[in-house]
């Protein structure tokens, strides 16, 4: 299994990119800091793909999903978990 990151790390490695990564640590507000990266591309479409892929085969998986890049792109659709 690849070995876990940063999410700084990971936003250097891969930069302007879209990237699903297996939660591996949280801080005290349960906010992802670090990761397996499972997948980076720079196609949105792509990314989201590959999560509901992912969620199919493993419904309970802690993903953390996010572009790398310093803003958004006009055009993009972003997905934030509730409840």
């Amino acid at each position: 299994m690849p070995k876990a990151m940063s999410i700084t790390t990971i936003r250097k490695t891969f930069p302007d990119e879209w990237v699903m990564a297996q939660v591996t640590d949280v801080d005290d507000d349960d906010v992802p800091t670090a990761g397996v990266v499972l997948t980076h591309t720079p196609d949105e479409d792509t990314i989201f793909d590959a999560v509901k892929l992912h969620l199919t085969k493993y419904p309970n998986a802690r993903l953390y999903t996010f572009f790398t890049g310093d803003i958004v792109p006009e055009g993009v659709n972003l997905a934030f978990p509730f409840g």
